[in-house]
């Protein structure tokens, strides 16, 4: 008996290891968050949007183009890094942080590893520091990743 109450005992105390695929995560102010909901879409221009959400909060991570690569967000417009907070405050890495706050802008990047298929779905991982629009208040990305996030729309 006592036999068996071992061996029971030790196969349920075995490492359980899940792995989410796709995924959308990043440790966000040394907090880690983790999408629920993920989806990228390209637009008309060719722009690629990849979108992160929880049941609060949501991260856009935008690109000119859908190719493999690495983006510098905060140097151009069109690349940009997005947070949306539970009460709706949109930080950007468009927004400039006040003088007070900091003097240079804060730089990320946005970096497409791989795209499967006909730009079906995408990997790759992201850092970024955004401003509210103020420049005031700062919400910071680090040690992101987004793993086979599918295509949910079409260019129109």
């Amino acid at each position: 008996m006592l036999l068996l109450f071992t061996a029971v005992t030790l196969y349920n105390c075995s490492n359980e290891i899940e792995f989410n695929s796709p995924a959308f995560q990043a440790s966000k102010d040394y907090q880690l968050w983790r999408a629920v909901g993920f989806s990228a879409s390209i637009d008309s221009e060719g722009a690629l949007t990849l979108t992160g959400t929880t049941n609060f909060e949501t991260v856009n991570l935008k690109v000119p183009s859908a190719m493999v690569g690495t983006f510098t967000v905060g140097e151009t417009s069109s690349i940009e890094a997005q947070f949306i907070d539970v009460n709706g405050v949109v930080f950007s890495t468009n927004n400039r942080p006040d003088e007070d706050v900091s003097v240079y802008p804060e730089l990320g990047e946005i970096i497409i590893e791989e795209i499967e298929g006909s730009n079906d779905t995408f990997t790759g991982t992201f850092r970024f520091l955004a401003f509210d629009p103020a420049g005031e208040t700062s919400v910071g990305f680090s040690s992101g990743i987004f793993f086979k996030v599918p295509r949910i729309s079409n260019p129109q």
